[in-house]
This record gives structure tokens, sequence and C-alpha cells, in this order.
């Protein structure tokens, strides 16, 4: 009896350990209190934090906290003070209640941004994004078409940036060639119910891994940019952004883990 309780007691340190080492070297983009490290795009000056703002109970950035449902609204970036090149970024959303015009019928939309450069007050800025959307569903959205929005469609956001994703038409697919191109939808990965994990791991110009609780949902390669002379460079690094895009949602527990560069 004594090694049988020793052996439980023993099994939440273990827990504990293996996930102490599973974050080892993360840390934390966004404290839980305040948007420190962070500027939205709307912002007027000090103090004017846009379409964003702390929810202190569920310590996370709620989008268009206290806006009243249906209303009119715009839509906002909240790009990370400091760029980042290699890296491992996670965080965690949930979608609220409230939508708001123009899109009070529209699928559920944001957007987790990498490599986010260039004019800052831009919504949208130039970028890569990892999309946040509500699953596919049978019932057709405003547009009619269904699950618009889904979480890990690519979009690539800049008429001079390019990627390279293995793709079937429009269609991500692992085993595909891979297509030089914009932006490309994956049916891969389901949301639950509350809080979803996203993850995103981003080696410099050479490829990102997108993956929805768990499961990798899409990859794309060679991130290309054409400078102010037409030449092609390579898209390397940027800042982190969160989109508000007319649907009300929190996100939380955003961290990060930089890699060395290989």
């Amino acid at each position: 009896m004594k090694f049988l309780r020793l052996l439980f007691t023993a099994v939440p340190l273990l827990t504990s350990s293996l996930l102490g080492e599973q974050e080892e070297g993360f840390v934390p983009l966004f404290d839980g209190k305040t948007l420190h490290g962070w500027t939205s795009a709307r912002s007027t000056g000090a103090g004017d934090t846009g379409a964003f703002s702390v929810n202190q109970e569920e310590q996370a950035i709620h989008v268009y906290a206290g806006r009243a449902a249906g209303s009119k609204q715009t839509t906002d970036c909240l790009n990370t003070d400091k760029e980042f090149s290699h890296f491992i970024l996670k965080l965690e959303y949930k979608w609220l209640e409230k939508r708001f015009a123009p899109r009070t019928d529209w699928d559920r939309d944001a957007g987790l941004l990498f490599h986010v450069h260039g004019n800052l007050k831009r919504v949208w800025p130039l970028c890569l994004e990892m999309q946040i959307g509500e699953s596919p569903g049978d019932k057709p959205n405003a547009q009619g078409s269904a699950g618009r929005f889904h979480t890990g469609d690519l979009f690539v956001l800049g008429k001079h940036l390019f990627t390279e994703t293995p793709r079937r038409g429009s269609m991500y697919d692992a085993k595909a060639e891979r297509v030089i191109g914009k932006s490309t939808s994956t049916q891969l990965g389901v949301e639950t119910p509350g809080w979803n994990e996203m993850e995103i791991q981003v080696h410099g110009s050479e490829k990102a891994t997108f993956i929805l609780n768990g499961e990798v949902v899409l990859e794309t390669y060679n991130f290309t940019q054409l400078d102010e002379n037409g030449k092609t460079i390579p898209l390397a690094k940027g800042r982190i952004g969160l989109q508000a895009e007319w649907a009300e949602l929190l996100y939380r527990n955003i961290r990060i883990k930089e890699l060395p560069f290989e």
C-alpha cells in the first residue's frame, strides 16, 4: 500500500515534469494582464488599443469587448513590437457569441499573422496568415460557400508575396506537388466547442507548419517577396499579429519559443 501511495503521489509530479519539458524554452508574448509589447493598427496613441482589450477573468485578449451585438465595427490588427524569424508559437482561441456589421450572418473569421512587415497602420498588413474560422459545415454561408473560413487555411496578404504549397486545385494536399501561389484551403482539422489550440512552426523563409488541436493541417514553403526593384528576395522575418474581423473572440496562453537558425 505504501508503494502504491508513493506511485500515485509521483504521477502528478511526473506529468508536470513532462509538461515542463514539453514547454521548455517558451516565453509568454501576452502576460494575461496588459497589452504591453503589442500595438493596435487602429491605435491613435497611448492607451488606445483599438478593438482589443484584456479580459482579466479569462486572462485573455478580448476582441470587441463590450460592443453591442450587430453594431457596425471596424477590422483591426494587434501586432507585436518585436520581430521573429525562426520560432514555434502556440495560443488558444475561443469564439464568443457576438457578431458585428457588416458580417452579422457570415461565418466567424479571424487570423494569426506572421512575418508581418511594412506599414503597421495598414489593415491588413503585408504578411502570411494561418486563418482562424469556423470549421466547414453543410450549411452555406452568406456568400453561398460552405466553410468559407476554416482554421488552418493559408492566406498570403500582399500582391508581391508568394509561397510554395503542395495542393490540388485550391486545396492542400501533402502528397501533391508544390505550387507557387497565394491562398490555399484545407479541410483538415476540426474545431472543438470552447477553447482550441493553434500552433505555427516557422523556419525563416523556408517552411511553416500549421497545427490545430494537435493535428498538422497545412505546410507551406519558400516565402518570397518582390523588392522595390522587382527582384525576388526571401521573406524571413516579421512581427506576429492577431486579427479582429467582425466576430467576438478571446486569445490566451500566447507563448513563443525562438529556434536557432539552421
